[in-house]
């Protein structure tokens, strides 16, 4: 991934209190996707909640992405 861009990030991800709060709503809604994909009897929604839980880890490493962009 561009370095550019990630270091751009890093005032999203430096505040920990914040970053925390954000990272408990991802899990919140990681864990709604994983209740989706339980109760599902429809490929098109398993698919669509796997996509989902896919890019909420993404979005929950980005702290790590740009951590490891600086060094």
């Amino acid at each position: 991934m561009d370095k550019e861009i990630l270091s751009k990030l890093k005032p999203l991800v430096g505040n920990s209190r914040q970053w925390d709060h954000f990272s408990n709503y991802l899990d919140v809604l990681i864990a709604q996707q994983h209740k989706t994909l339980e109760q599902s009897d429809n490929m098109i929604t398993v698919c669509k909640a796997q996509g989902a839980v896919e890019a909420l880890r993404k979005i929950r490493r980005l702290r790590e992405d740009v951590a490891q962009a600086e060094g």
